[in-house]
């Protein structure tokens, strides 16, 4: 032996004298893994750091710090990650985990939700604690008030609410707001919610026409908006002094949904005004056989490797060298590394250094007793001939399922049951799997020996797996039809015991986590008429609070399986409930972007409904679905078919006297209101003059494109059914119309400009804010320019960009940015500034498109 392994071996024993300097009586014969060592990760971990903390000098030019880490499974990428979080910390920056779960994946937004709603719950107990006395450093009291008074301020009151929906703790957080009434920016629904209004399992299918009239006009501008509160709330979190990274683990399994919203987050920050306040790191970790075959993951990371606002670093981690798994054994054995180095050779040809695969292989070499302990030699004792030629297949998965088959056939079962749940199940939910009328599922002795075999672990009430990788071993380890069966009775069990008893609300995290384990379960095989129609009702329920939330795919897979339950005679026997899931599913493939889809349910809803109003929303939907993929002309007739049978026509043949004439006769009888008479107009009550008057406000950008000579007449059309059958919201923009028509037309600015305080208080009245901005943005484009100094116009054209932004309309913050660029010249800004504005507002719509293309 040479004196560099006697050096060696004094200075493993002066760092590790935990290891080999312990009495004989406190040395346990067990294999002894240190998780706390981070081996053969030098280089690596040295480049997480760096780019870590390049993080806040990168923020001044609003750039984002992006780490992707990819590499195998077993190959250590999170314990990478996690090694850096202390010292981070260290030095004052937050972090948040995002540990991705493949189960979750039809629960969209669930774990980024859950994360940020932690974060900020904790923000409410300590919040209250500060209240009673209970004091904290003065610097994490700072950084507290300042992080929730910036919340408040960027996001105002309507944005917390409106993400309230994904973060219940800001209820805690903000009592004063909720306290209050305040009506949700999206038409879905009141942003207040009472938790004691819940609806009875009866009342299931039987919403009302009022909230199947919300869930029809819910857009795209709901998941833009979502996406913009979530910036604006990243960036209240973090400052150049608390930093904040997001640590995304096991990125390969994220939903789509959150999939998007991450690429918001990261590739559009420069939208931000304040970008350069705050400081934001991601880092994520995926497997690198997964990138390939999950395009919207490839797509993700193509957007990130590709946006100038974003600084990525990569990180490839294979398996460790020889000194590496040399050291790791040597740890374990609590042997010197000279007498170790052989052994480790041969594990390092048969695992090529994967930790995991490393830590489980040397395990089934102690089950299988070719590594044991030598009670006379006091130390573990190794045959390396018999370890060289055992056979052994380098799958990982394949060890892992040979050690699983040695576990009696209960705890498998057992095992199984639990992956169904994915990583991990509260100890409360498993309870409710249990079906007390027969033979136990899941007796506590078989999760004992589990837990006594390493191959599950407990923690706060709750089962979890040490790997992803054994959660995908133990829910394969059966057949398909086998797992589904499993998926089925876990969805039941917690319906029965949870839902249908009124224990929990249909829309509840506990019940969507039945909901789900029934949608992976595909084939129920229900012949109970009773409990068809009562499953169709629930999944309805889900897909529109889907809808409500943006998790829009997920809303399509819910109404489909809800239709799925009433096939055969579900027209004859539940019209109603076969209409709702229909058109429901109608919309959410617009919201998906599937026009097929779209005119295959309408032809379904059409063929089977004798009633045209049963048809009308399905209608409206496949009039937006050809507009909004560039069949405008077709979208056109689609208006005017559907306008005829609601005895709204227009004629074929239209001349300029014909518009003059409509104009005319409108303007006389809009003069026999004043403001306040107008104002005071009863609501409109007649439902097929409301769908008239939805049809036209809808029509009326695309119609302008193509025939717009009809814009006058559909704007005086509008008017004239306002004043005869009562006002509705989408009168604001008929009267908009109707006013541009006078000043383009008929050069009448008077006339033109007079009713523009009316038209924001038809918005009022109705409590349509999220269309404040856009309604303002007409104003100050086509009308106050004429009465007012062009700089004071430009001026408010410039807030219009970031309020519509707040409400997600991005169609029309682009607009806005469109106008301001023009404006910048007749006010005489100098040239230079002009520039720059422009190359910089020019480099944000592209960003906005990329938003906008999102569903559509």
């Amino acid at each position: 032996e040479s004196l560099n392994d006697v050096l060696s071996e004094l200075i493993q024993i002066i760092n590790r004298p935990d290891i080999f300097l312990q009495e004989e009586k406190h040395y346990e014969v067990a294999l002894d893994f240190k998780d706390d060592i981070l081996y053969g990760r030098g280089r690596e971990l040295s480049t997480l750091i760096e780019a870590t903390l390049l993080a806040p000098s990168l923020s001044e030019s609003n750039v984002v710090s992006v780490v992707l880490i990819e590499g195998d499974p077993g190959t250590g990428k999170s314990k990478l990650v996690i090694s850096t979080l202390q010292p981070l910390d260290d030095r004052g920056w937050k972090t948040l985990r995002c540990k991705f779960d493949r189960s979750r994946q039809n629960q969209p937004l669930s774990t980024i939700s859950s994360v940020f709603n932690d974060f900020f719950q904790q923000f409410a107990i300590t919040m209250t604690d500060l209240e009673n006395g209970i004091r904290i450093s003065e610097e994490a009291e700072q950084y507290l008030r300042d992080t929730v008074s910036l919340v408040e301020g960027l996001l105002y009151a309507p944005g917390i609410v409106a993400l309230s929906k994904h973060i219940p703790s800001f209820r805690s957080l903000f009592p004063d707001i909720f306290s209050r009434v305040v009506v949700d920016e999206d038409k879905s629904e009141s942003c207040y919610v009472d938790d004691n209004d819940k609806s009875s399992w009866q009342d299931l299918g039987r919403d009302s026409d009022a909230e199947d009239d919300d869930d029809c006009f819910i857009s795209g501008t709901v998941k833009n908006r979502t996406h913009y509160l979530f910036q604006k709330l990243s960036h209240a979190m973090s400052n150049p002094d608390t930093p904040l990274m997001l640590f995304l683990d096991d990125l390969h399994w994220a939903d789509t949904e959150s999939l998007e919203l991450l690429s918001s987050l990261i590739c559009q920050n420069e939208m931000e005004e304040n970008a350069g306040s705050c400081c934001l790191c991601f880092v994520a970790t995926y497997r690198s056989n997964e990138g390939n075959q999950n395009q919207n993951l490839t797509d993700l990371i193509s957007a990130i490797e590709g946006a100038n606002s974003v600084h990525a670093t990569r990180i490839n981690l294979g398996g460790m060298g020889r000194q590496a798994t040399n050291a790791m054994i040597s740890d374990a054995l609590k042997l010197p590394i000279r007498l170790t180095r052989p052994l480790s050779a041969v594990v390092q040809n048969k695992t090529l250094g994967n930790p995991f695969f490393v830590k489980e292989f040397m395990k089934l070499l102690v089950d299988e007793n070719c590594l044991s302990y030598s009670h006379s030699e006091k130390r573990w004792v190794w045959n390396i001939c018999d370890i060289h030629h055992r056979s052994m297949d380098r799958d990982l998965a394949l060890l892992l399922s040979q050690k699983l088959l040695r576990l009696p056939l209960g705890v498998q079962d057992a095992l199984t049951v639990i992956s169904c749940f994915g990583r991990g199940v509260h100890t409360d939910v498993l309870e409710m799997v249990i079906d007390t009328d027969h033979d136990q599922l899941l007796p506590n002795c078989y999760l004992e020996l589990a837990l006594e075999s390493e191959i599950l672990e407990k923690s706060d009430e709750v089962y979890e797996f040490p790997h992803d990788l054994i959660q995908q071993v133990a829910y394969e380890r059966v057949t398909k039809k086998k797992t589904m069966s499993i998926h089925f009775h876990i969805g039941m069990q917690i319906l029965k015991k949870a839902v249908f008893t009124g224990l929990v609300d249909p829309t509840s995290p506990l019940s969507f986590v039945a909901i789900e384990q029934i949608v992976m379960a595909k084939e129920t095989n229900i012949t109970d008429p009773d409990l068809q129609e009562t499953l169709a009702a629930l999944f309805l329920k889900a897909g529109r609070h889907s809808i409500r939330i943006a998790a829009f795919q997920s809303a399509l897979s819910y109404f489909e399986k809800g239709i799925s339950f009433l096939s055969g005679k579900g027209w004859e026997l539940n019209y109603q409930l076969c209409l709702r899931l229909h058109e429901s599913a109608c919309h959410a493939c617009y919201l998906n972007a599937r026009p097929d889809n779209v005119s295959a349910l309408a032809g379904i809803v059409v063929s089977h409904s004798s009633d045209f109003m049963d048809q009308i929303r399905c209608h409206l939907i496949v009039m937006q679905t050809l507009a909004t993929t560039g069949k405008i002309k077709e979208a056109v007739n689609k208006f005017f078919e559907v306008a005829k049978k609601l005895d709204e026509e227009f004629p074929a043949d239209i001349t300029p006297n014909t518009i003059i004439t409509s104009l005319l006769a409108t303007k006389d009888a809009l003069n026999q209101y004043s403001t306040k008479e107008l104002l005071s107009i009863p609501s409109m009550t007649d439902k097929g003059k409301k769908w008239a008057m939805i049809f036209m406000e809808t029509i009326l950008p695309y119609i302008f494109m193509v025939s717009p000579q009809y814009t006058p007449l559909i704007a005086t059309r509008m008017v004239s059914l306002s004043l005869e059958y009562g006002l509705a919201q989408e009168s604001a923009f008929g009267l908009n119309s109707y006013s541009y028509s006078l000043l383009c037309i008929l050069r009448d600015v008077e006339g033109g400009c007079r009713w523009s305080i009316a038209k924001r208080r038809i918005l009022e009245r109705f409590g349509a804010k999220e269309l404040y901005p856009r309604l303002k943005l007409l104003q100050y484009s086509f009308f106050n320019f004429w009465t007012e100094p062009f700089q004071s116009v430009a001026s408010v054209i410039s807030q219009c960009r970031q309020e519509s932004m707040m409400v997600g309309d991005i169609e029309y913050a682009i607009f806005s940015a469109h106008v301001h660029c023009q404006c910048m010249f007749p006010i005489g800004a100098p040239l230079a500034d002009a520039q720059e504005s422009c190359d910089s507002l020019s480099s944000e719509m592209v960003s906005d498109q990329v938003i906008i293309a999102g569903p559509l």
